[in-house]
């Protein structure tokens, strides 16, 4: 007995959670659950004046001051001047006290609204999400978000061109639940890549886009080759001009034969310096026509000598 009554408070409690998870289709201008902690998003504007307190009463029309408890909000003060018209834009994710109540326990949970999850997938139920699909026909978007309690999903289809095709390529252009979808033909467009994106009405801080590619496999896939091969070329051409510069540098050293008439002088030195040793040569012939006389003199006086000698002979027969 025990255990079915604790069966049937789950399930009653499960009821409520999932009850307080409402979707919208239209953003909402105050909580539909007023109960403590309630919670907002970053970048909603609503009117929260209902709001029940932890401490006993309400938020009421006066303003008021919420204390960060826990998570980003941790330490931080913000005050609201309107509670039936309070801006959360700016406020840091994470559990917020209204002091006023003086019990420190968190009156208001702040997050930041995030589309978790897009997928397309085509008529074989393969994904195709940012990839390729042939005709493009017969498409299933599938989008989850965390704040379909407060704000809807926007759809909107850009062509390969730029233009928006929403209107003619699906019948539906939101999603109300997390976990919804909504059907896309893109057969009678012109093939290419076309951009999906999804967005908060009011909450357009929250979005994602992703991208399918129609037409035969090869289309797009070519496109880009020429177009490097192209920019590729012009690449090469600057460099040549480029190495033109560097051989004009290398002329200041063909000037280096301007060095040649520095060694042509050298000859000119050798030569005066021959020049002189021969005159300084030179000088010793007179010497040598000084040396030549001497034995001209040597020839008298040894006949000078021999007339002696003949007479010191006779004197000796006598």
């Amino acid at each position: 007995m025990r255990r079915t009554r604790i069966l049937l408070t789950a399930l009653v409690v499960g009821l409520l959670l999932v009850g307080t998870a409402t979707a919208v289709s239209t953003p909402r201008t105050q909580p539909a659950d007023t109960s403590p902690p309630v919670r907002v998003f970053v970048g909603e504007t609503l009117d929260v004046s209902a709001v029940e307190l932890t401490g006993g009463g309400t938020v009421g029309s006066g303003s008021a001051t919420l204390v960060g408890l826990a998570g980003d909000a941790d330490g931080t003060t913000e005050s609201i001047d309107d509670p039936t018209d309070a801006d959360f834009d700016g406020f840091e994710t994470g559990s917020y006290d209204v002091a006023a109540d003086g019990d420190d326990r968190a009156d208001f949970v702040v997050a930041e609204p995030r589309v978790t999850s897009v997928v397309v997938r085509n008529q074989n139920d393969a994904n195709v999400t940012d990839g390729w699909d042939p005709s493009g026909g017969g498409l299933t978007l599938t989008v989850e978000y965390n704040f379909d309690e407060a704000d809807r999903l926007d759809v909107t289809v850009e062509s390969p061109d730029g233009l928006d095709v929403t209107a003619r390529v699906t019948a539906v252009d939101r999603i109300t639940d997390s976990g919804g979808s909504i059907t896309l033909d893109l057969s009678d467009e012109p093939v290419g890549t076309f951009e999906i994106t999804v967005e908060g009405s009011d909450l357009d801080r929250a979005s994602r886009t992703v991208t399918v590619r129609t037409g035969p496999r090869g289309t797009a896939t070519p496109l880009p080759t020429p177009t490097e091969t192209e920019t590729a070329t012009p690449t090469p051409v600057p460099a040549t001009p480029t190495d033109t510069p560097t051989a004009t540098e290398t002329q200041p050293i063909t000037a280096m034969p301007t060095d040649t008439p520095t060694a042509t002088t050298s000859p000119p030195t050798a030569t005066e310096t021959r020049t002189t040793i021969e005159t300084e040569t030179a000088s010793p012939t007179p010497q040598g026509t000084t040396s030549t006389s001497t034995p001209g003199f040597g020839v008298w006086s040894a006949l000078l000598a021999l007339v002696a000698l003949s007479v010191l002979a006779l004197g000796r027969f006598r």
